[in-house]
């Protein structure tokens, strides 16, 4: 088997607050690998939040060792991890984090102001990835054009843009209704059945229903890794 795309031994993330020590993570170990479909899931103050934040280089562990694609984490300075979280991980938010007077297409165009692909061939990858989500026909709306997952699927086009190694997404339904959710989740599993390896972050079980793997968090440790070898698939409940 090759080496996991994500590797954490022993992490471990504590808060000052005050004189007081706050144990976000006590020494979590996981694995993901290549390819997978992840749900992290735990109530609010469980740590999947800490433990997303360590995973996406928005934060490093107080103790332990990630890794990331081969890469040590807690070797990087600021701006090196900056890089990787540029160039390796595509972030979807639950506010889907837009700029209100730019289009769909120099949206999606942003991340790629901090890549190493010449300037010549960004509005092609975007208008690729905006198709890819099936905004082919939307490239030049504004986001008060566009339904709201539709603005979601725009957050994912411009998460796709730089080719990352994952998606890390943060409750990406939260702000949609039900149908809307389940577009956005079978776009979600489209992708991971085209190789792309998803890590969502959600505190409702029937979501997590859709990954291929549940990772649960309660009070700073990971207590359940579960396979779920059949996950719902969210385009069988569109339409209805």
């Amino acid at each position: 088997m090759s080496a996991a795309l994500i590797k954490v031994s022993q992490a471990k993330k504590v808060y000052q607050m005050g004189e007081e020590r706050v144990f976000a993570l006590k020494g979590v170990d996981l694995e993901i690998q290549q390819g997978e479909f992840v749900a992290i899931m735990g109530s609010s103050g469980s740590g999947k939040s800490t433990m997303m934040n360590l995973l996406g280089c928005l934060d490093i562990a107080s103790e332990g060792s990630i890794a990331l694609d081969g890469i040590e984490l807690a070797n990087l300075t600021k701006n090196e991890l900056a890089t990787i979280r540029n160039q390796r991980i595509g972030f979807v938010f639950q506010q889907f984090n837009l700029l209100p007077r730019t289009t769909a297409l120099d949206n999606v165009t942003l991340p790629l102001l901090y890549s190493e692909v010449p300037e010549s061939h960004w509005s092609a990858r975007a208008k690729q990835c905006l198709e890819k989500v099936g905004l082919g026909n939307r490239l030049y709306h504004h986001p008060s054009q566009l339904s709201g997952g539709q603005q979601q699927r725009v957050a994912i086009a411009r998460a796709l843009v730089n080719e990352p190694v994952m998606i890390l997404a943060d409750e990406p339904t939260g702000a949609l209704d039900t149908q809307t959710g389940l577009e956005v989740m079978a776009l979600f599993q489209q992708l991971n059945q085209q190789g792309k390896t998803i890590i969502l972050v959600t505190h409702e079980p029937d979501i997590a229903e859709f990954a291929s793997r549940k990772l649960t968090f309660r009070d700073g440790a990971l207590i359940a890794d579960e396979l779920n070898p059949q996950p719902r698939l969210a385009s069988d409940g569109l339409g209805q």
